[in-house]
């Protein structure tokens, strides 16, 4: 588990330029603009009319794809919008 650690640690720092925290996720979700895409185009090919009715993990799982759904982030090129804190501005690895 420690070395597993250090290698999540070890890629946070090699990558850090390519990693955003998501102002719209819970829990300070720290993704990359490519993961940021392919949600973005995960919550456009998803149904949301059933959404209350499966169980409570598929609401979870759907209402965190619903905010992705209309996000201007992902649509972003590589600068960095104002609304998006950058990994590496001042925020600590976890």
């Amino acid at each position: 588990m420690r070395m597993t650690a250090h290698l999540i640690e070890e890629w946070l720092c090699r990558n850090q330029g390519k990693i955003i925290l998501c102002p719209f996720q819970p829990g300070n979700l720290r993704i990359t603009r490519w993961g940021c895409r392919r949600r973005k185009m995960k919550a456009n090919r998803e149904d949301f009319t059933p959404i209350l009715q499966g169980d409570y993990f598929d609401y979870a799982y759907k209402s965190g794809l619903l905010r992705c759904r209309d996000c201007q982030i992902a649509g972003t090129s590589a600068h960095r919008s104002a609304r998006v804190n950058s990994f590496t501005a001042g925020h600590a690895a976890a």
